[in-house]
């Protein structure tokens, strides 16, 4: 399996702290302050809904810089390969823009817009865009990550956000050994992806 290369990139000074200490001991995963456009990553990620509606913020930006026709293809193949609703941990790989030469890694963080606290969304999205991109290869080989934290700032804490993106990192490239054990270890690491680290809930569950 080859391994892709993360850059995380967002102007937000919490975000930004937030990744850098989650992702402190792989020195490896890039965290810059920036724009998803201003990386040189040959693939994005758009987190969106599971219905490929491209209507506010970064998805606006995104079909600025790529085209219309980017989601018209998102909502054509959710249609034909998913039966019209990709789901929360699933992705897809659109192939790369003539306009920018890269590739869109699109994978919803919601189902529809919602908010983020109490669940592991980030997480499933993460992880389910790391799998297909490695699925994929054909020199996709590094992906830049925006925040997922929601539509508004202030709907998920940065801190949960980083290590629910740092945990799908470990688990799908192996840094870390399997999480499925048993069932009451993967509903303690779930309890753990949703709260603060270092918080009192946080250090009454397990570590890691």
């Amino acid at each position: 399996m080859t391994e892709p290369r993360l850059v995380f990139v967002d102007s937000d000074p919490a975000v930004l702290d937030a990744w850098r200490y989650q992702f402190a001991r792989w020195p490896d995963v890039e965290v810059r302050e920036g724009r998803l456009l201003d990386t040189d990553a040959s693939a994005m990620l758009l987190p969106g809904n599971s219905f490929g509606f491209l209507d506010s913020g970064l998805e606006l930006e995104l079909v600025e810089a790529m085209g219309p026709e980017m989601e018209e293809e998102i909502r054509s193949r959710i249609r034909k390969e998913h039966h019209g609703e990709l789901l929360v941990g699933q992705a897809l790989v659109i192939q790369p823009s003539s306009r920018t030469g890269r590739a869109l890694i699109y994978a919803p963080l919601w189902r529809t817009p919602r908010r983020l606290q109490g669940t592991i969304h980030p997480y499933l999205c993460l992880r389910g865009a790391l799998l297909e991109l490695i699925r994929h290869g054909a020199g996709l080989h590094s992906l830049a990550v925006p925040a997922l934290t929601g539509f508004e700032r202030g709907d998920l804490d940065p801190r949960i956000m980083a290590r629910q993106s740092r945990y799908a990192f470990e688990i799908v490239t192996g840094r870390r050994g399997p999480g499925d054990k048993n069932l009451s270890q993967i509903t303690r690491r779930e309890r753990k992806l949703q709260s603060v680290p270092g918080s009192d809930e946080d250090k009454g569950l397990t570590q890691g």
